[in-house]
């Protein structure tokens, strides 16, 4: 008779378990590529963050201003307000020499097309008087360019190197 073939056979042994270390070469291109990822994602925030903070720190000043107690203190402030705001994204050689009407034209030809700043408002700050209701127009309007018009786009910024190179 035939021996027992069944009786002969071993226990099934079964391979050890793959270990997650080393790991693939894929798996190293995914990780290099989210962290990579991650820290454009970082940078850009933080550009963000830092491109605004001029606009958000002059709106928190402008609501500051109380135009009804002294007009023309609250213009002079307004204008100063604006010009300090303006430098901190524009170029100090081409924006601080400039008052009056220069200025005027610069803030509407820099600014956002419905963000317009009546040159009259800017020429109170160089008068002896003006009224409150003047000043709360002027203020409001300040506003309006401010969050229209900054930060700055880039088509606003050709226009201004534009211009360096041809003064």
């Amino acid at each position: 008779m035939q021996p027992d073939l069944l009786s002969q056979l071993q226990d099934i042994q079964t391979p050890q378990q793959v270990g997650h270390w080393p790991l693939a070469w894929g798996w190293w291109v995914v990780i290099i590529l989210s962290l990579l990822l991650l820290v454009f994602i970082c940078t850009s925030v933080y550009r963000f963050i830092q491109q605004r903070k001029a606009k958000k720190q002059a709106l928190k000043l402008l609501n500051q201003v109380s135009p009804k107690q002294n007009p023309l203190v609250a213009v002079q402030t307004i204008n100063s307000i604006l010009k300090r705001v303006v430098l901190a994204y524009y170029d100090r050689d081409l924006v601080a020499n400039l008052n009056g009407e220069k200025w005027t034209t610069w803030l509407n030809t820099h600014g956002h097309k419905n963000a317009q700043i009546n040159s009259e408002f800017v020429q109170l700050a160089y008068q002896a008087n003006c009224s409150s209701e003047q000043a709360s127009e002027y203020l409001k309007q300040s506003k309006i360019w401010i969050n229209k018009s900054l930060p700055l786009s880039k088509q606003a910024l050709k226009s201004i190197s534009q211009g360096e190179q041809n003064v």
